[in-house]
């Protein structure tokens, strides 16, 4: 449509001005019509036979508009299932891209029939090859754990981050399990894509970090329908070693000399008890800086080093030699567990899920090479690939080294 002009009143392109004007009415005002009307009758003062035409455009635009509005109200909430629903869409996200507000449904407890709702966001590309399941660590949330997004090609992987219970919005009355029962969001959030009418038939990948590593594995290994192929960066091997780990930094030093904390054996012993729990929490976050915020936590006995021998989908192990919170023979455990094909990659990361952020460009490289070959079928069961940066380090030396001597 061509712009047209008015003396006093300049070039209006494409009526884009008029139409903004109406939706932003329609939104705040029933008598819209009416007041618009006024408005620009008076705008067009003395121009009668040119405001008729924009008249009608005006009152044709408003019946379209509220058409429409209509229209998308009645649209939500789409269900998926009894996994969840689409409660928004927004087309406008991305090119060629859209981003689903979404619900889901996990069960509450490992004992208990009732539900929570959890929310979660899907970006979905038009011609997206994959679609993956990003779950997040403890303290994060969906929108925290989007950047992980920029790793995967655009347009060719869906993907979906969700509140895990206790994180995020609407936590009243939720506790974190560090895994446990977060099991349970990953079940219904994997359920919900598998049955998502857009999404059925294309191959669906976990990808998760720290507690989100731990929940996804349990995850698969309560229903082994759920991924196709698992990321798993930084999983810790089982609480008690957590804990553990976390009670063998706390030293008190005496005349110079360090001896272990009175108690320590203790509070490992009674880690899981109510009562030994609270004072458990204060030792972790002055030793371990283990912070909890405001997220309500109940330390629960978990084995994910158990549970991954039931997984026989592709995964691929990542860890931070470094890592402050994990030590290097829990991933190495859950490694060898593992009984399909199966990557562990040792990095010189600086903490705990630092590897992305050490770097970002091999990190990004290592997953889509893993999932491009999870996609062309090219995992094979039996197959186990150790890659250890330390060592391509030492090799580069050698070689720095053996140029120097030429």
């Amino acid at each position: 449509m061509k712009c047209f002009s008015v003396r006093g009143m300049g070039c209006v392109n494409e009526i884009g001005w008029l139409r903004d004007k109406i939706e932003v009415a329609c939104d705040t005002s029933a008598c819209f019509s009416k007041n618009l009307s006024k408005k620009l009758s008076n705008k067009f003062s003395n121009k009668t036979m040119l405001w008729l035409p924009v008249q009608a455009i005006i009152l044709f635009m408003i019946s379209n508009v509220q058409a429409d509005t209509s229209i998308q109200a009645s649209r939500f909430p789409i269900t998926v299932g009894a996994y969840g629903a689409i409660i928004d869409q927004d087309y406008g996200y991305a090119h060629n891209a859209s981003a689903d507000m979404v619900i889901i449904h996990p069960q509450k407890t490992h004992e208990s029939a009732e539900y929570l709702t959890r929310k979660g966001l899907l970006v979905r590309y038009k011609d997206a090859k994959a679609t993956v399941l990003i779950s997040h660590g403890f303290m994060c949330d969906k929108y925290l754990s989007g950047f992980l997004r920029y790793m995967f090609p655009q347009g060719q992987y869906n993907f979906m981050t969700f509140d895990f219970r206790a994180h995020g919005e609407d936590i009243q009355g939720q506790h974190c399990t560090f895994g446990r029962d977060e099991a349970y969001d990953v079940i219904a959030a994997a359920k919900f894509l598998r049955n998502h009418p857009d999404l059925q038939g294309k191959p669906l990948f976990a990808y998760g970090f720290s507690m989100g590593a731990v929940a996804s594995i349990e995850a698969q290994a309560k229903d082994g329908s759920l991924f196709d192929a698992m990321i798993l960066d930084c999983p810790f091997d089982k609480t008690e070693n957590v804990i553990k780990f976390g009670l063998s930094k706390m030293k008190m030093s005496v005349l110079g000399y360090e001896f272990d904390m009175p108690g320590v054996s203790i509070l490992e012993k009674y880690a899981f008890h109510p009562y030994v729990q609270s004072m458990l929490k204060v030792w972790l976050k002055v030793v371990s800086h283990m912070e909890t915020q405001n997220i309500v936590t109940d330390i629960q006995p978990l084995s994910p080093v158990e549970s991954i021998k039931l997984v026989n989908v592709p995964c691929f192990f990542i860890h931070c030699k470094n890592d402050d919170r994990v030590p290097i023979i829990a991933v190495k455990s859950m490694y060898e567990g593992a009984c399909g094909y199966k990557k562990l990659w040792l990095t010189e990361g600086r903490g705990h899920f630092d590897s992305f952020f050490y770097s970002p460009e091999r990190y990004s490289q290592q997953v889509k090479d893993f999932l491009g070959q999870a996609l062309q079928g090219g995992l094979v069961v039996g197959d186990a690939v150790i890659d250890d940066d330390s060592d391509v380090r030492d090799k580069k030396e050698k070689m720095k080294i053996t140029v120097a001597n030429i």
